[in-house]
């Protein structure tokens, strides 16, 4: 079996798809002969398996159906087209934009199966900055200086700390500053190591966020933390460690950019869609 990870782009309105109660999934008309199998947890989709002729265009309808991204489709066909001398000499597996596993096997015949991929608890290590003490995790790995991070942070994260505080979910913030395009993303990352010494990473956190600039030690005085304790520690090269760590697991990840959210084991398609936190979260609890 070979493994494979590749990049389908694609944005758009979603499907009934992959965490989605089983009855919203819809792969439309199948031509004779074809069947669709799928499996669920608590009555969410997890996995869909298809056996019938070799379409492409066919298979790649499904998998956006899975996955609830319509640009899929297009992106497998491309890529059927430039693969099918590596597809007739065995099964492959494809990593999806590390969200799904798509299984792939054509000869005369065609069999598909798309889930969702799964990452161990233990490669997260121990989680740091936690809003709330019961739920499944879900873990922001971020950058300040990163327009979208700042766009997750108002429109999204919210609601998910109102969530935390309900019990319903614990709130991890990870580290990802990407310093190649940010100059401010690590020393604010430090920064907010520095306020969490003092019990305020998430109210330094969203000030950050809400674009209070990079006067780092002004920002610890609008929060009341000692002056000379934080300076301390934005001279320590020791303040670091974690930033970097958190980086390093990113990589290992093999995030593509930031934001990137898991919640459970899974990696979020979409983390701008509040709906989606919701299905995850429950097919994460069924699991």
């Amino acid at each position: 079996m070979k493994r494979l990870a590749v990049l389908l782009l694609g944005l758009g309105a979603a499907w009934a798809q992959i965490a989605a109660p089983l009855e919203r999934f819809s792969p439309g008309p199948l031509p004779e002969g074809a069947r669709i199998q799928t499996e669920a947890r608590s009555g969410r989709l997890y996995a869909v398996r298809y056996e019938g002729p070799v379409n492409a265009s066919l298979m790649g309808r499904i998998l956006s159906a899975a996955t609830g991204v319509p640009g899929h489709a297009q992106g497998f066909v491309a890529w059927y087209g430039k693969n099918q001398a590596l597809l007739r000499r065995g099964p492959v597996e494809l990593n999806v934009e590390g969200a799904f596993l798509l299984k792939l096997a054509v000869g005369a015949w065609a069999e598909m199966e798309v889930r969702p991929l799964l990452t161990e608890e233990a490669l997260f290590g121990e989680d740091r900055h936690v809003l709330g003490e019961k739920g499944v995790v879900v873990r922001v790995f971020s950058d300040f200086q990163c327009p979208y991070c700042q766009r997750l942070a108002r429109e999204v994260l919210p609601a998910l700390k109102a969530m935390a505080r309900e019990g319903r979910l614990r709130l991890a913030y990870r580290h990802f500053p990407l310093y190649e395009i940010h100059p401010e993303a690590v020393p604010a990352a430090v920064a907010s190591e520095c306020a969490a010494a003092q019990g305020a990473f998430w109210a330094y956190h969203d000030l950050l966020m809400a674009g209070s600039g990079w006067d780092y030690p002004a920002l610890a005085r609008r929060l009341g933390l000692d002056p000379k304790a934080f300076q301390a520690c934005l001279e320590d090269p020791a303040s670091r460690a974690p930033v970097e760590a958190d980086r390093a697991l990113a990589e290992r990840l093999g995030l593509p950019g930031t934001p990137s959210v898991f919640v459970g084991p899974f990696r979020l398609p979409n983390p701008f869609d509040l709906e989606r936190y919701r299905d995850y979260l429950a097919l994460a609890e069924a699991l």
